[in-house]
């Protein structure tokens, strides 16, 4: 994931066209939702070539992968992703499909377990990112807006290109500094 091709940020991650997919080695497939279209081409191009894949969803019914259902909690798949990469290979590569948030909360969660940033690929399927405010420490969850108030300080925020990828989120910076709580003046 580079900005180089887009012009964008460098730090701003570049979603992938296309998965790379190895000749070898374990498959692993995290969705956020089996019911998402995104995550059934996914999993049907992973599979193509006959090698199984070992698929967690968060929520949903995958009836593309034999009808498996979501582990319905965030806590339940983290521990099945964990016990899995506890005793994934050497070549095993992890495929994540969801959107921001819950993309880079596996990311940080596979990457805390050990497996490289190169084994590990990102689908983008859905709008909502987390956006760090600078000023209070807070993370929040948001859409695509450019501003917003910080649910904690009430600073009006510009969301910036900027992401960080230790904390899997945009960075928030006060608009107007004159003015940062947007108080209105009579």
């Amino acid at each position: 994931m580079s900005g180089e091709a887009t012009g964008a940020m460098l730090s701003t991650p570049v979603y992938a066209p296309e998965v790379s997919i190895l000749a070898s080695g374990r498959r692993l497939l995290v969705v956020q939702d089996a019911g998402v279209e995104e995550a059934a081409r996914l999993h049907g191009q992973l599979s193509a070539d006959g090698q199984a894949v070992e698929l967690i969803a968060l929520r949903g019914e995958a009836p593309w992968a034999g009808g498996q259902r979501g582990c319905g909690s965030t806590d339940l798949l983290e521990v099945r992703l964990l016990t899995l990469l506890s005793s994934a290979p050497v070549g095993t590569r992890l495929y994540v499909c969801g959107d921001e948030t819950f993309a880079w909360r596996i990311y940080r969660l596979a990457r805390n377990s050990g497996l490289l940033a190169e084994e590990i690929e990102l689908v983008k399927a859905g709008s909502q990112r987390e956006l760090y405010c600078v000023h209070c420490a807070t993370m929040q969850t948001i859409g695509r807006e450019t501003e917003t108030t910080c649910c904690h300080c009430g600073v009006q925020l510009l969301v910036r290109e900027h992401f960080s990828r230790r904390l899997g989120a945009y960075m928030g910076v006060c608009i107007n500094p004159d003015q940062p709580y947007a108080e209105n003046k009579a």
